[in-house]
């Protein structure tokens, strides 16, 4: 039987998924868009145009366009453009499989009612989105990097974000953790931090013994912290409480902020990590998560 080829769309973190544009068994992800429009203007321009039914769309598309005939599965990312692009594909792609996947919760992106359903599927790494919205349900994954030299800055627990409402329980996190004795490294975007590479992220990440993990209200999906601790056998502190829902949880390396008491920090931090956890990783790959894809019958791919 003919194996499913899959071909990926996405932009955002395109660093971080991208594989740096390498096939791997049967998945190629490529950036949706061509190349990288800093101001305002020339995005407003490129949105309307692919909005409209004009010639030369290819001029702001990727270099997929050439390759797509050679895929079964199109997935894109939730995106600003992605409407447009699905409506390209109806048109010049008419017999693939078109999905559209949300890496990121709806309140945060754009509205599932602007997909034609009879253009493309739409899923949700979060399951509630998928509940609410009618979604299918696919969760997150990774493809663990190579971190490089950890170097010997002395961190201990890592976070990195946006504020986006978060200051005050990231404020009292990492007090409590540095009244346990571990020294932290929260670099908050636009505060105290620039905005970092995918790369410096793992770096920082390998570095610490602590990953922390703070999702915005609302998110029941994963996000990649806890993805991050599982493939890099980091421990991790969550303020999410569905952690403990997921298969991978141990107590001795996941401590829930807001659930477990904080008087047993300290303990849990001096526990050694529990590794029995890795057999949960393959569950999470990129093949998994692309043949999740094919899985047919709805009560397979609810959450």
């Amino acid at each position: 039987m003919k194996k499913t080829k899959t071909l990926v769309l996405i932009d955002s973190l395109y660093e971080q998924y991208g594989l740096d544009g390498r096939e791997q068994n049967g998945i190629l992800f490529l950036p949706m868009l061509r190349g990288r429009l800093e101001r305002k203007a020339p995005r407003a321009l490129r949105k309307l145009h692919l909005s409209l039914p004009l010639p030369g769309k290819t001029l702001w598309l990727g270099r997929w366009t050439r390759l797509a005939a050679d895929y079964d599965t199109i997935v894109l990312a939730d995106a600003g453009n992605t409407p447009n692009v699905v409506r390209y594909l109806k048109r010049r792609c008419p017999g693939k499989r078109v999905i559209v996947w949300y890496r990121n919760p709806v309140s945060a992106s754009l509205p599932p009612e602007v997909f034609d359903r009879s253009a493309c599927e739409v899923w949700s790494f979060d399951p509630a989105d998928c509940a609410a919205h009618g979604l299918r349900y696919n969760p997150q994954f990774y493809i663990p990097r190579t971190p490089g030299p950890a170097g010997d800055d002395g961190q201990e627990a890592f976070f990195v974000g946006q504020d986006k409402g978060r200051g005050e329980i990231l404020t009292r996190l990492e007090q409590a953790l540095q009244a346990a004795g571990c020294k932290t490294r929260f670099c908050i975007v636009g505060v105290n931090s620039p905005r970092l590479s995918y790369r410096e992220i793992v770096r920082r990440a390998a570095a610490a013994r602590v990953i922390v993990d703070c999702p915005c209200e609302g998110q029941a999906g994963l996000t990649l912290r806890p993805l991050e601790a599982l493939f890099y056998q980091k421990k991790l502190i969550t303020t999410s409480p569905g952690i403990r829902e997921q298969d991978f949880y141990h107590p001795h390396n996941i401590f829930v902020w807001g659930q477990d008491d904080p008087a047993a920090l300290a303990d849990f931090l001096a526990r050694p990590y529990d590794a029995g956890v890795d057999r949960f990783r393959a569950k999470y790959s990129l093949e998994a998560w692309a043949a999740r894809f094919n899985l047919t019958q709805p009560e397979e791919t609810n959450p």
